[in-house]
Formats: C-alpha cells, sequence, structure tokens
C-alpha cells in the first residue's frame, strides 16, 4: 500500500476505513528506511498517517501465545513478530490482510480470515 501499487492500493481502499495496523508493523515500516543516523522517524510514521496502529498489550501477546501453541502442536511455528500482528488483527475480529506467504498456514486460516494480496488467485 505504502509502495502505491496500484491493484494493492485499490484492495484495501475497498475495504474501507479504519485501516488498522498493529504498532509492531509501523516499527517494520520505519525500520526499513532509518540508517543514516538522522532519519525522523516521526515523518516517516506521518506518511502513512491515515493507517491507526493497535498497541501491543498483554491480551494480544497471550493469544499470540495461544496461536503458537496450536502451530506447534499441528508441527509449524511461527516467527515472533508474524503470531503478534496476527493477534492483533485476531483482536478486532478483522480481515488480515498480508503481503506474505508466511500468513498461508492452515491453523491461521482456521481462526481468522487470511487474505494474501500477493496471490494471483485472490
Amino acid at each position: 500500500m505504502l509502495e502505491g501499487v496500484p491493484d494493492v492500493v485499490e484492495f484495501v481502499e475497498d475495504r474501507g476505513q479504519p485501516y488498522l495496523t498493529s504498532s509492531l508493523c509501523v516499527f517494520e515500516v520505519i525500520d526499513g528506511v532509518v540508517g543514516s543516523g538522522s532519519t525522523d522517524v516521526v515523518t516517516v510514521r506521518q506518511e502513512f498517517g491515515g493507517v491507526r496502529a493497535l498497541d501491543l498489550n498483554e491480551r494480544i501477546a497471550l493469544e499470540a501465545g495461544r496461536i503458537q501453541d496450536q502451530l506447534m502442536d499441528d508441527g509449524e511455528r511461527m516467527a515472533a513478530r508474524d503470531l503478534l500482528v496476527t493477534a492483533t488483527a485476531r483482536s478486532t475480529g478483522d480481515e488480515l490482510v498480508v503481503a506474505d506467504s508466511d500468513f498461508e498456514t492452515r491453523l491461521l486460516t482456521d481462526v481468522i480470515d487470511v487474505t494474501n494480496i500477493r496471490r494471483d488467485d485472490r
């Protein structure tokens, strides 16, 4: 969306506002542009100011732990950051929209509506 890819922008805008994300995703965007030693991270954040970040809290951390427990029981494991993003989306009851195949597991699709916008068959 931030890269302005037309079909991605259209897909997200068709879902309507509010646009929500995890505070972890805010960091991931900022982390992708830092490195000069003088990056104005506030300005970077303002570039996607129309997206509201949901704070990581204990309830979300516990939900991420539950999901990881179920995944591991099924023989899978996800990266902590991906679990926290998933648990944040689940806390809203909304669809999780990603551009990453790491989120395409049978268990996740059983517990939350996951849409990968990079897949050709959506």
